[in-house]
């Protein structure tokens, strides 16, 4: 992947963070449906759909597909950690390494 691509996917995945922490927020609402954080989180989405969008024109859906999974799983499971307070489980943990493997695999055999 180039450096530009992969620059646009850390963007992307970051817009894809801020959305997810909207709808973490709305989730802890108690009438959630109408909590401004649910619109705000799928604006966010929308928005890194259009990225998303920009990538699969130079990449394959597969690549696109593993790449944002990946980055999406570790940036989120941060975000878990880190701002909501959450535990990393033994499982989520081979989790996280089964998904490394998935990148050594695509690159390998790609």
């Amino acid at each position: 992947m180039s450096q530009i691509l992969a620059l646009v996917f850390i963007a992307i995945v970051s817009i894809t963070l801020v959305g997810d922490w909207f709808l973490k927020k709305a989730s802890m609402s108690d009438n959630w449906v109408t909590s401004p954080y649910l619109l705000a989180g799928l604006f966010f989405y929308m928005v890194s759909g259009v990225g998303i969008v920009v990538a699969m024109r130079h990449m394959s859906l597969a690549e696109v597909g593993v790449w944002y999974a990946v980055l999406t799983i570790l940036f989120m499971t941060g975000l878990g950690v880190f701002a909501f307070g959450e535990t990393l489980t033994l499982r989520e943990g081979v989790g996280i390494v089964l998904a490394f493997a998935a990148l050594g695999c695509m690159a390998r055999f790609a």
